[in-house]
């Protein structure tokens, strides 16, 4: 089937943003990346990440959050900055770089208010409208008077007007997530009684006083305000209340709102985790919409093409805003207009990004790892033949055999089982994370069209290995699994969880139970409830330790159904004693024991690591590379980054690369 060019759909018709043209209406929403220097200043990293964004395809490049006032402002670190003159020369070289790659720059304002720490404030405490302290945080703030209110907004013009001195196209005021200027409008963090708090009108007043500021200084370029239509938290702000804002903000001179959801305190529903449809902010954005004249931004799970352009024909908003999409695909909107969104590597909502930021590493992607290493070279393609062996068909093997095999490898893919996919198998069966065989099929797909010979139900000895002559093995055969030592563990109705998720096990009828409060097991606890069986959920650790190495924004939802599942009982801090034919014994926290009855045991005490093919390879002196769960459990980000890092060290320690001018280099 021929590709179907998008070129005439209102997705990549041009628009018109006060004044200012764009080439078409996606744009890149703003994204924390972790990749400013210490000081706030723009690095060379920064810039390569927002060019290669821009030379994909969008209209307009938001530029992250960037603080207005680094002595109390800071929501980070390091946090790009923009409150000082010395500043502006790394902003302009930014822009240039997003400008030169055909889109639009616009920089996005913030000061963080309470949503800080001392720490990262240099000792100070944080500030916000009322002293209320963020349960997230749990740091009193200090109410701000008058003088801090009038020096804030001077900041927000201050950056604004160095945003102009810089050329950004464009300047967004951070007002939603719950940030300062969402503190001062939302009742649920603004407790005053004064000229900025108290009613409906004076919790406007800080806003609008920035808004009116900012448009001093920065004249006819557009200016766009991100607000949470929703905080989504009792007695914050909800629709009703946003609908009745919003025109005061058009009114004051807003040239776009940008709609968003939530606060530091339902980071759930600003950072969704993967079990959120795709485009389930829409509807809030088409509110605001029908409440003002001025155009609407929509952001919010919007994966696809069609769902960005459904949503611009509905009439739902005007502009689609792409944010983690364009860190799994930065290509995202050139393929869409060429017509190959099949093409497209598909944002699974992983977090896997968002796990990395909070332990303060730069920006990266679990299914690109090039995202926050832009500066990268191109792999190229090595000048001689050579030939490359990968043992396992999982993410981190799968992308190995891609990347080798387009740098010139002979490539052999061999997987055990019938079906490639592995751990993105196991990942995407639990409720509500079908997302992930989104990946696994893009992945298949790009494996059908390549060069990589798959050989499906092998286990190739080290021999078989050996035979191939190979320049490099990537071992990527996943964890194995780990005998449940505990009496009557050999039974016949005792399985792995992890062989439940695979669909080597089926799940009967129950009674189940499931032996370990980790994520496979919390998963498999979930997934036996949903075929409707009665489980008891086994964990030797507390309850607030339940699917503890679950990414963080994931986990608090699954331990919440978990909790409010009629058919899961969950029993903390348990021992096992023993499985029996019918039963397992078990001696509870309080002392006491318990017989619960079990048709099924699903495992779910952990795997290991290792291969006994390791040894094996290195006793003949064939170089291997172990990544995955082989190496270390982890996650699938953990996988295919070290899928990407093994080839790249390989070709960069053993193999002689293609250069330019090489009758065999290409790009």
């Amino acid at each position: 089937m021929l590709a179907e060019p998008m070129d005439n759909t209102l997705l990549f018709q041009p628009f018109q943003l006060g004044g200012l043209t764009l080439r078409n209406r996606i744009i890149m929403a703003p994204m924390e990346t972790n990749l400013a220097s210490p000081q706030g200043e723009v690095t060379p990293e920064m810039i390569a990440y927002y060019a290669e964004r821009s030379a994909g395809g969008v209209g307009m490049v938001t530029v992250e959050f960037t603080c207005v006032d680094r002595s109390d402002g800071l929501g980070c670190t390091p946090q790009l900055s923009l409150d000082a003159p010395q500043l502006v020369p790394g902003h302009r070289r930014l822009v240039a770089a997003i400008q030169a790659g055909g889109a639009r720059a616009c920089l996005q304002l913030h000061h963080a208010g309470r949503q800080t720490t001392p720490a990262i404030i240099g000792g100070r405490t944080p500030i916000a409208p009322s002293t209320f302290e963020s349960p997230v945080f749990r740091i009193g703030p200090r109410a701000m008077d008058d003088t801090d209110i009038k020096r804030v907004i001077t900041a927000f013009a201050a950056a604004a007007s160095h945003a102009r001195s810089a050329g950004y196209d464009a300047v967004e005021l951070h007002g939603a997530h719950g940030y300062l200027l969402g503190q001062f409008l939302s009742p649920w963090t603004n407790r005053r009684n004064d000229a900025w708090g108290g009613s409906f009108k004076r919790r406007l007043a800080f806003p609008l006083a920035v808004i009116h500021a900012v448009k001093a200084r920065i004249g006819a370029m557009p200016l766009i305000y991100r607000l949470s239509a929703d905080e989504m938290i009792d007695g914050g702000l909800g629709i009703e209340d946003t609908v009745l804002i919003a025109p005061h903000f058009a009114q004051a001179g807003v040239d776009a709102l940008h709609v968003s959801t939530g606060v530091a305190e339902r980071i759930d529903v600003n950072v969704e985790p993967i079990h959120m449809p795709d485009g389930w902010r829409l509807p809030l954005a088409r509110q605001i919409r029908q409440a003002v004249k001025i155009p609407v931004i929509g952001v919010g799970v919007i994966r696809t093409p069609a769902t960005a352009n459904q949503a611009l024909e509905r009439g739902d908003i005007d502009l689609v805003a792409l944010g983690r999409a364009l860190l799994t695909d930065p290509q995202w909107p050139n393929k869409a207009l060429a017509g190959v969104a099949d093409q497209i590597r598909p944002c699974t909502s992983c977090n896997w990004c968002i796990d990395r930021l909070a332990h303060q590493l730069t920006i990266g992607c679990a299914e690109n790892p090039r995202a926050g290493r832009e500066l990268d070279l191109p792999l190229g393609r090595i000048a001689a033949a050579k030939n490359a062996v990968v043992i396992g068909g999982g993410p981190g093997g799968m992308k190995a055999a891609l990347l080798l095999a387009e740098s010139g490898f002979s490539t052999t893919l061999y997987e055990k089982r019938n079906t490639l996919g592995g751990g993105l198998i196991a990942s995407a069966v639990p409720p509500g994370k079908d997302k992930i065989f989104r990946y696994r099929d893009y992945l298949l797909r790009q494996i059908s069209s390549s060069a990589v010979t798959v050989r499906l139900g092998c286990s190739p000895t080290a021999l078989d290995i050996a035979a191939h002559a190979p320049d490099i093995v990537i071992l990527a055969t996943g964890a194995s699994k780990r005998p449940a030592d505990i009496p009557g563990g050999q039974l016949a109705h005792v399985a792995q969880a992890y062989d439940v998720v695979m669909h080597d096990i089926d799940i009967g009828p129950g009674p189940i139970v499931v032996l370990g409060g980790g994520e496979t097991g919390c998963e498999v606890a979930e997934l036996a409830a949903a075929q409707g069986a009665q489980v008891v959920l086994v964990s030797r650790s507390p309850l607030k330790q339940l699917a503890r190495a679950a990414e963080a924004i994931y986990r608090r939802h699954l331990v919440k159904k978990l909790a409010a599942n009629p058919l899961i009982t969950i029993l903390p801090s348990a021992t096992i004693l023993r499985i029996e034919p019918d039963c397992v014994q078990l001696h509870l926290a309080d002392d006491n024991m318990l017989s619960v009855p079990a048709a099924q045991v699903f495992t779910a005490l952990g795997r290991d690591t290792g291969s006994p093919l390791i040894s094996q390879l290195q006793s003949l002196g064939i170089n291997v590379a172990i990544i995955g769960d082989a190496q270390r459990i982890s996650r699938i980000g953990e996988a295919v980054n070290g899928a990407y890092t093994a080839v790249r060290e390989h070709i960069k320690r053993h193999a002689r690369v293609s250069q330019p001018g090489d009758p065999s280099f290409t790009q």
